[in-house]
């Protein structure tokens, strides 16, 4: 398999309505599947404020209602998605301290992660300004293509 033809493959599999892709090639193998974590998180954290019971402490109430608010404030954030499949880095080396912390600020153009792919190591740079408002997966994890990397809103 050529990097050409996974590129490619990579694209119509995003562009399709497929959720799992597995490929084996001339002793090759590629494995593609779609997330939509964040969103699913979303969704599964309103569901149980619309059931919540009239019966529970006021306290309880208070903070179900703080959580749908942080939740909101976050469905709204952008998403920034990784560009390929690969093992997500936070920093250039395992003693560097990371491109990027949750409340950093970070200009157009600065590194913001690393994706590993194909032993070729890819860093991110920030296409725009933004802050960081979480970090949706950990350092040395697996990411697919498309999947959510960082919560973040535009400065």
């Amino acid at each position: 398999m050529t990097d050409d033809f996974i590129f490619e493959i990579m694209e119509k599999f995003n562009s399709s309505n497929i959720v799992d892709l597995d490929l084996n090639q001339n002793g090759a193998h590629l494995l593609l599947r779609k997330k939509e974590a964040f969103l699913s998180k979303t969704i599964e954290i309103e569901k149980r404020e619309e059931t919540e019971s009239p019966a529970e402490p006021l306290l309880q109430k208070e903070e179900k209602k703080a959580e749908s608010t942080k939740v909101k404030e976050e469905s709204q954030a952008e998403v920034l998605k990784s560009p390929i499949v690969g093992t997500f880095y936070r920093s250039p080396s395992p003693d560097s301290p990371a491109y990027a912390e949750k409340g950093n600020k970070i200009k157009k153009g600065e590194p913001v992660c690393i994706i590993e792919a194909m032993k070729m190591m890819n860093t991110l740079n920030a296409d725009y300004d933004f802050e960081v408002l979480d970090i949706l997966v950990e350092n040395g994890q697996l990411v697919e293509f498309d999947q959510p990397l960082f919560a973040i809103k535009k400065i």
